[in-house]
């Protein structure tokens, strides 16, 4: 697979290709989930949506931070969402979990409808990118919070895949993003350690976390 059709993969996984991509993804993005469910603001019954949810293999932990939970994702791929159904069955016989193949620019859901919204490696594909914030800040409850998963611009620009498809930010270029689109940053964390890529370069990696919330007066 050469660069390009690895960012289209990363993108929209589809067909065999996109599922050996989204379980490599499982692995690489680990830490980076382990790091969101760590400063996730859950809370009994809150409402979660994840968008941009690979294969699903990551739902399972929702329900290990905070049981009682009500889950739902969206990914606008068809592949994604199948294989992300037949792995999670259980939860959704459970009414736990819902799953819907669309796209962030129109979210089928009324407004005010999530407490916390999530989308862990998912920012550089928003494009553009005030369209889908506009979205995620109608659905989410006045003060609800968007957790933001990503890598900064100067850890991975180097990386032949993120130069098609990808926009790469820096902390202060996302923050500034996201108060201009009516989000005010609560809190932000980075852990920074050394890996292989899929295309198997060795880099230093930022996990950069940040917690936005939806700012009811913007």
């Amino acid at each position: 697979m050469d660069a390009k059709q690895l960012s289209d993969q990363l993108k929209k996984p589809s067909g065999e290709a996109g599922l050996e991509v989204a379980e490599a993804l499982n692995e690489s993005n680990q830490r980076l989930y382990d790091l969101a469910f760590e400063i996730m603001p859950a809370q009994p019954e809150a409402q979660i949506i994840e968008i941009g949810f690979g294969n699903g293999k990551h739902f399972a932990d929702y329900f290990r931070v905070e049981p009682n939970l009500k889950l739902t994702g969206v990914d606008f791929s068809p592949d994604m969402c199948r294989e992300a159904k037949n792995r999670n069955q259980e939860f959704i016989n459970n009414k736990q979990l819902s799953v819907h193949c669309c796209d962030t620019s129109a979210l089928p859901f009324p407004d005010h409808t999530f407490d916390v919204a999530v989308a862990l490696n998912v920012i550089y594909f928003l494009d553009p990118p005030e369209v889908h914030l506009k979205e995620i800040k109608r659905i989410l409850k006045p003060d609800g919070k968007f957790l933001i998963g990503y890598r900064p611009r100067h850890s991975v620009e180097h990386l032949e895949f993120t130069k098609q498809n990808f926009i790469l930010y820096e902390s202060n270029e996302l923050s500034s993003l996201l108060e201009e689109n009516g989000f005010t940053i609560t809190r932000e964390e980075i852990r920074t350690y050394k890996k292989r890529a899929m295309d198997h370069t060795e880099l230093t990696i930022c996990d950069c976390c940040l917690i936005a919330k939806n700012d009811a007066t913007a």
